[in-house]
């Protein structure tokens, strides 16, 4: 609202608008100053404002680790028969005539008879049930972890199933000393039938091992064969397998061989 300045004889704002927007009520040369003013304040913001963003933008991200990718197992997913892509051969080991020392993708050494094939399957304890056959289907030797405190102990437990098998007849239930001097205990028995498969005609002969590895856990060492077979067929199946089986995570010495 304009009104009339007596005391300077024009018509002027009110009072109000002057307290507020004194800037449009100063004399030309006063109104060039302020304008100066206000362009030096803008723009000392603007270069400040410019380099901390500038500052901000080069600040490195956090650090996120890369996803990691769980190796591929194919024979662990169905349970099938493979062939080498979980083994592989070990390129530091001389391996007994008519054998072939292999790495185990679950980690572990071991010699097998030329040309099986590895079966796995889930286990409830420790490493997966790893199971070598031979051509004929019938000689075979599986290997997995234990979980009862000594050698004795599962050996018995599992002499308890075994015994139910058609056709068992036990040979011995016997604690034996490890070739590494630790404890171990064997089940060695003949039967009509396997543990978890249907008869199939043929009488089998079987040894289960049961032993303190290296690395201080229980492992299993089972070999089968026909009852047909020499006495000490499987017992050469079994003693080279634990010869040169070693477990996971642990560096063994390969045994000597004649």
């Amino acid at each position: 609202m304009r009104v009339f300045d007596t005391e300077r004889q024009e018509w002027s704002a009110s009072r109000r608008e002057r307290l507020f927007q004194t800037e449009r009520y100063l004399d030309l040369q006063r109104q060039r100053a302020v304008l100066q003013r206000t362009a030096v304040v803008l723009t000392v913001c603007g270069i400040s404002f410019g380099a901390w963003a500038l500052g901000w933008k080069d600040e490195p991200k956090p650090y996120r680790p890369p996803a990691q990718e769980a190796p591929a197992d194919p024979g662990a997913s169905d349970g099938g028969t493979t062939a080498d892509p979980t083994q592989s051969e070990s390129t530091s080991a001389t391996a007994p005539a008519g054998y072939t020392v292999l790495d185990d993708s679950e980690g572990f050494r071991i010699a097998v008879p030329e040309g099986w094939t590895r079966k796995s399957e889930p286990s409830q304890y420790g490493i997966d049930i790893v199971e070598y056959r031979g051509p004929d289907g019938i000689r075979r030797i599986q290997i997995f972890q234990v979980m009862e405190a000594t050698a004795h102990e599962s050996v018995v437990e599992s002499q308890k199933t075994s015994s139910k098998l058609d056709g068992y007849q036990e040979i011995h239930v016997q604690d034996v000393t490890d070739a590494s001097g630790g404890e171990a205990a064997e089940h060695e028995y003949t039967a009509d039938e396997l543990s978890g498969e249907s008869a199939s005609g043929v009488a089998y002969h079987v040894i289960d091992y049961r032993f303190q590895a290296e690395d201080g856990e229980k492992y299993a060492l089972i070999v089968y064969g026909p009852h047909s077979d020499a006495a000490d067929a499987e017992r050469e199946l079994l003693d080279t397998a634990r010869a040169w089986f070693c477990p996971p995570n642990t560096q063994c010495d390969a045994p000597e061989t004649s």
